[in-house]
């Protein structure tokens, strides 16, 4: 997607620009919130074969913020998500349902992103845009590793990469003065193991990498028509965001364990939700 040409001229920035990242959450607060995120996801199925795209992604935020009081810094941001995100076929982008590895002639059920509530709070931080720049650019690099949640369990054999959950995410983001209209997208991207739908064998050596592009839209009706019509005909709570909730944060491999049984007898996802 081309950027705005921006009707600005750099030399009009003659000072600096402080921006603090608590005003979104001010001018936000309680409001419903839509970010669209699309892309590619590529593997490497073992160290001596090339990397090569295997599928490609949609998916959405449905998003609150708020302000709220905060004991050590007086007032963080919080943050609320629902978030889905579809696996496609790279070449028609239709939605995959099911998929069949090299390694194997049965295939197998594609779960997909559905993480019913994602949420936590962001500190207070001032950042400084130099005269003669309308946006400065951020690159955040977390590195991940922890016990896997499918490791120790017999039954999960052929769904876990490994003892460990090892991988880096990426986030590019960019801090921008408020008459900026140049402002390219944020990106996210994440290098992991392969994921535990995929059925690939204890300790296989294939990784992924994902590789996104993620932009606000003004409603929910901008969004991938196809994730628009799959939410309001299957998980209809996903349209919208709670005002708070005390359900702790789901992830992928959580989802793909609570829901196994699901999976083992075929069933398409995601699972319908609603409520």
């Amino acid at each position: 997607m081309p950027y705005a040409q921006s009707k600005i001229d750099m030399s009009d920035y003659l000072d600096d620009y402080e921006f603090n990242n608590l005003d979104f959450y001010r001018k936000n607060h309680g409001l419903q919130l839509y970010y669209n995120w699309s892309g590619e996801i590529y593997w490497q199925e073992n160290s001596k074969k090339p990397k090569e795209k295997l599928f490609s992604i949609i998916g959405m935020n449905a998003t609150k913020v708020f302000i709220k009081p905060d004991p050590e810094y007086g007032e963080v941001g919080y943050r609320i998500n629902r978030e889905l995100g579809l696996f496609c076929d790279p070449d028609t982008q239709e939605i995959l349902h099911f998929w069949k590895s090299p390694t194997t002639s049965q295939p197998v059920p594609v779960v997909h992103i559905a993480n019913r509530i994602v949420q936590g709070s962001v500190k207070p931080k001032k950042s400084v845009i130099p005269k003669g720049s309308g946006y400065i650019t951020s690159v955040m690099e977390i590195p991940l590793e922890y016990p896997h949640p499918l490791a120790g369990d017999s039954k999960y054999s052929d769904y876990c990469p490994g003892e460990k959950f090892k991988g880096v995410e990426y986030f590019i983001s960019n801090t921008c003065r408020p008459d900026a209209i140049d402002v390219p997208p944020a990106k996210w991207a994440r290098d992991c193991p392969w994921l535990p739908w995929m059925k690939l064998g204890y300790a296989h050596p294939a990784k992924l990498r994902f590789e996104t592009t993620i932009f606000r839209v003004d409603s929910f009706e901008q969004l991938h028509p196809s994730l628009v019509k799959l939410v309001r005909e299957k998980v209809p709570i996903y349209e919208f965001t709670p005002m708070e909730s005390d359900e702790p944060n789901v992830t992928s491999i959580q989802y793909f364990k609570k829901n196994f049984e699901s999976y083992l007898r075929g069933d398409i996802f995601p699972l319908k939700e609603t409520s």
